[in-house]
Parts: C-alpha cells; sequence; structure tokens
C-alpha cells in the first residue's frame, strides 16, 4: 500500500498548519522580473534563438561604425606634420559625421532567413576637442624630425537620439558624456617641395551605449562599451595658405555587449554578455587652410568593410561593404 502524506497521518491541526505555513511562504516570495542569465543564443531554428541571434549581430555590425565615429582619420586634422618644439600647442575643435542605420528592435523572428528592417537611418556628429603638444624636435641632414604627445575629448550628448541611451553613470560634465583619447605622432618634415610624413599611434574608448529596451516592448537590446587603437601613416605638403595630406592605416575595436533578448513563446526575457573585436582599414584626405593663427580644415574618408559572418541580414546594413565619412575643424596655433 502507498505511504499516507505526513500531515494526514498526523492530524488535522498539523495538516492545517502546514498549508498555512506554505501559503505564507508563497506569498512572502516575490515573483523575479529579472531577465534570466543565459550562455549564448538558443538553436536559430526557434523564433527566439533568430531574435537573439539578431540582437548579438545588430551589436557586433555597429562596433565598426562606433569606432568610426570616435577616431576619423588624420589624429591631427589637416596636416601630416608635428609641433616638435617643446611646449607647442594645437587646439582643435572639430565634428565628424557619419550615417548610421539602425536596426529595427521589433524584429520577431518569425521565419528562418527574414531579414531585419533598418528602424532609421541617420547622419550623426561626434564633437571631439583634440590638442597636439609638441615634446621632442631636432634638425637632422634630412629633416627636422619631431614628436608630439597627443590627447583627444569625445563630446557625446547624452540626449542626442532616442534611439541610444548613454549610460548614466558615464563620466559626464555639463550633460555631455566623455570619452578620451591619449597617444603619439612622430613626424619627419624635409625642406620644401619635398612632402611631410609621419605615424601616429592612440587608444580612444566610449562609454557604455544602450540601444533598445526589451522593458519597454522591444524584442531585443544591447548594451556596449568600446576601446580603439588607431594607427595612421600620413604623408602631406604645405604651401604659405593650403596644406593637403592624405593617408590611411588600421584600427582595432574591441569591447563587451550585454545582449537582452524576448521569447515570446516562454514569456521571458533572457541576457548574456559577449566580447566582441573587430578591425578597420581606414583611409583620409584633409584640406586646410593656414591663416596667421586659425587654421580651418576639413576631412574625407573611407571605411573598408569587412565580412563578419554574421547569421542575421540587415536592410541598408552590410558589414561588407565600406562607409564613408567626413569632418570639419577649427584650429588654434599656440
Amino acid at each position: 500500500s502507498m505511504p499516507r502524506p505526513a500531515c494526514l497521518t498526523s492530524g488535522a491541526a498539523l495538516c492545517a498548519a502546514l498549508l498555512s505555513s506554505g501559503l505564507l511562504l508563497a506569498q512572502a516570495t516575490p515573483v523575479s522580473t529579472t531577465p534570466t542569465p543565459a550562455v549564448e543564443c538558443p538553436s536559430d531554428t526557434t523564433a527566439a534563438g533568430r531574435v537573439c541571434n539578431a540582437a548579438l549581430d545588430a551589436a557586433t555590425a555597429m562596433q565598426p561604425v562606433a569606432g568610426l565615429l570616435i577616431s576619423g582619420g588624420n589624429p591631427e586634422p589637416g596636416t601630416a606634420g608635428a609641433q616638435g618644439k617643446f611646449g607647442h600647442m594645437r587646439l582643435t575643435a572639430r565634428v565628424g559625421l557619419a550615417q548610421v542605420t539602425f536596426a529595427d528592435t521589433h524584429y520577431l523572428g518569425t521565419k528562418a532567413g527574414d531579414t531585419v528592417g533598418a528602424a532609421k537611418r541617420l547622419t550623426l556628429p561626434a564633437p571631439r576637442l583634440d590638442m597636439a603638444m609638441g615634446i621632442f624636435s631636432k634638425k637632422l641632414p634630412m629633416g627636422s624630425v619631431a614628436v608630439d604627445l597627443l590627447g583627444s575629448v569625445l563630446l557625446l550628448p547624452t540626449s542626442a537620439t532616442t534611439r541610444i541611451r548613454v549610460d548614466p553613470n558615464a563620466r559626464q560634465l555639463g550633460g555631455l558624456a566623455l570619452g578620451f583619447g591619449y597617444g603619439f605622432r612622430a613626424a619627419l618634415v624635409p625642406p620644401s617641395p619635398k612632402p611631410m610624413v609621419s605615424i601616429s599611434a592612440l587608444r580612444r574608448d566610449l562609454p557604455t551605449l544602450y540601444y533598445g529596451n526589451v522593458a519597454a516592448g522591444d524584442n531585443y537590446s544591447y548594451a556596449s562599451n568600446l576601446k580603439a587603437i588607431n594607427v595612421r601613416l600620413m604623408v602631406g605638403a604645405r604651401s604659405k595658405l593650403l596644406e593637403l595630406s592624405a593617408g590611411g592605416g588600421m584600427d582595432l575595436y574591441s569591447g563587451n555587449s550585454n545582449i537582452t533578448y524576448h521569447d515570446a513563446v516562454a514569456g521571458i526575457d533572457s541576457t548574456f554578455t559577449r566580447p566582441i573585436k573587430s578591425s578597420r582599414i581606414m583611409t583620409a584626405f584633409n584640406a586646410a587652410f593656414n591663416f596667421p593663427i586659425i587654421t580651418l580644415s576639413g576631412e574625407l574618408g573611407f571605411q573598408v568593410g569587412k565580412d563578419e559572418k554574421l547569421t542575421t541580414t540587415f536592410a541598408r546594413n552590410d558589414t561588407k561593404a565600406g562607409k564613408f565619412y567626413g569632418g570639419l575643424g577649427a584650429t588654434i596655433r599656440l
């Protein structure tokens, strides 16, 4: 015969006490609304798996775009040379421009092979303050060798767009989130008309940005930070008023993305963190007009595309395609 439940063998009073305790415990235990931790995306044979992969691929595709905006082309706008003499400085206010396509976060993943639509396409500005200070200069038979210390501050408006939210804990100044960069430039400036040549290396960062909001009804979202290493080789020549420079280099991007997606069948939200790395070849062309104290410069460039092996197809956003960018700057020479 089957054993009887303990509350029945111990009497009605004990049974009632046990049931009452269970009900009180159930009422006292809160229901968690925190997204369930996950390790990776589920199988892409399910709608939830396709939504999760779309979120991860969107974060991967956005990384080099963000890297382009914070890096630009020439780290010393308008010139391939360097200040060299200790204490000599260039202070530049500049804004970079690039087109960004935002993926639709209401993607349902209903059918394999579906294209994720484009929510919006915008030309985003990236205002920045750049500094170059001479720390070393020496004249040689072939020309002057000069080394500059470089610094950069990205000024990111926290309310620039409702589609992207800035981490509230990011470094801020007057409603602007800040990203920092530092590095050096070494230049060889031979006698005219020979061209000047320089090589630069910088490290930059970008605070965490949030795109999408699952709690507000989106099917996926991601939050990503970014670190970039920029290497540039520039060649240029100048006349009394006009200075032209061109070159290129390599950008290395890395960061962590926190992916959150909604499983409509199970009715739960899941989240996980994935490190993302990418790289891009960059080209740049600068033209500058040098006045007695101020230099006005413009930049055009191209970021070479790269196949990131994404499993998701996005409308108007193909990582294999390159991306043009531009910028304008005003420099004070001290």
